[in-house]
């Protein structure tokens, strides 16, 4: 597993999921809702849910992660190695960059401005965990426009459009080198490192699962 915890700043927080019945349970449920049926294509069995999340743990692949926000589930999010992943071939990384997908598993939660704010706080909280890493990636699906519209804001910059076996994807990209501070808020933990920092957008304007924002 890349990571045993994620770090994450208030009001996010971040659970490694293992493969427990009831974690199979969940995310068998949660990717039933038709707008993840539409995105992610993963309506399994909660047997077979369970099954991917302990490979995922096991595995240089990836870290399989419940967020909550503000104690209510809010995202499952995978983070990988691109190195390793479908998406090698597309970009120089280097081993220690980072990738993630993300689903957010709670549809009252979206369209307020909270995906945009949660991969700014991912983005940052990644880099923190990956202090060698210059790079973080998300390649959500090119037709998945209300995803590719949060990566932008979020700082993650479109570099190119890549076919991967099961979809055609929007690779978007943030680069350590154009990161600056995170805000100020109340209760949001300081920065680890001296260069935590959500992407500077570089203009105006998610084998990869398609992110649902």
């Amino acid at each position: 597993m890349i990571a045993d915890r994620l770090d994450l700043p208030t009001p996010w927080a971040a659970r490694p999921l293992s493969g427990t019945v009831e974690e199979g349970r969940r995310l068998s449920r949660w990717m039933g809702q038709e707008y993840l049926v539409e995105t992610w294509d993963q309506a399994w069995p909660p047997e077979r849910w369970s099954e991917e999340l302990r490979r995922l743990r096991e595995s240089r692949e990836g870290g399989p992660f419940l967020i909550t926000y503000e104690g209510r589930h809010f995202a499952y999010v995978e983070v990988y190695r691109p190195l390793y992943s479908n998406i090698a071939a597309f970009q120089p990384w280097s081993r220690h960059d980072l990738g993630f997908h993300l689903a957010i598993v709670d549809r009252a939660l979206t369209g307020r401005g909270l995906g945009t704010a949660f991969v700014s706080d991912l983005v940052r909280t990644l880099f923190r965990c990956s202090p060698g890493a210059e790079r973080v990636a998300a390649e959500p699906d090119v037709r998945n426009l209300a995803c590719r519209k949060v990566m932008e804001r979020a700082g993650m910059s479109w570099v190119r459009t890549v076919r991967l076996p099961h979809k055609e994807a929007a690779l978007h990209v943030c680069p350590r080198s154009r990161v600056r501070p995170a805000p100020e808020r109340p209760g949001v933990a300081a920065p680890l490192d001296e260069r935590p920092g959500v992407a500077a957008p570089l203009g105006e304007r998610p084998e990869a699962r398609h992110p649902a924002v």
